[in-house]
């Protein structure tokens, strides 16, 4: 709905409250049944009308990024780093209670901020440990676009066939 509709239907509310006690006392008995629904319309478009307003005027911009571990995954977190346009936003070393709570389906917020609408680069640098204890490092980056509502981001670490080092994926959700 654009602004000009928006003040349009703001006005109206306005005529029609101040219009309201002047038809009051003319009215026959039906009349008031008829004013009582009109007013309880009035309400639920005042109401409408202010919703709007708010999410016009301050539109969401928080984003969060989770990590997550791959159930059933060999490959052990030693730590993550993320990178949001360019930026560190965001870095954790596991201890072995946080990495038994990922395995057993656990998520950790690592990031959570707020970000413009339009696109951005999410980069996330992985330190893993495998079945044998050898450490490597992986990364993977994520390009997304951000609209008005909230989005939450899953990184997850997850063996790949074959190989033992992890691979990532990305999973993202929009939300009201």
């Amino acid at each position: 709905m654009t602004r000009g509709r928006l003040h349009a239907l703001a006005l109206l509310f306005t005529l029609a409250s101040a219009l309201f006690p002047l038809l009051a006392p003319a009215a026959e008995a039906p009349l008031p049944k008829d004013l009582q629904g009109l007013k309880g319309e009035l309400l639920n478009l005042n109401r409408d009308i202010t919703q709007l307003e708010k999410e016009l005027l301050f539109p969401s911009t928080e984003t969060a990024v989770v990590i997550a571990l791959d159930s059933g995954a060999t490959v052990k977190i030693v730590d993550v780093k993320l990178i949001l346009d360019d930026k560190d936003v965001g870095y954790h070393f596991y201890s072995d209670a946080e990495l038994a709570a990922l395995a057993k389906g656990g998520m950790q917020r690592l990031y959570s901020g707020n970000l413009s609408s339009g696109s951005h680069s999410l980069k996330a640098v992985f330190t893993v440990r495998d079945a044998e204890g050898k450490e490597s490092q992986r990364f993977a980056t994520y390009n997304f676009t951000k609209s008005a509502q909230r989005k939450a981001i899953e990184v997850k670490v997850a063996d790949t066939s074959g190989a033992s080092q992890g691979n990532i994926r990305f999973r993202e959700w929009d939300s009201q």
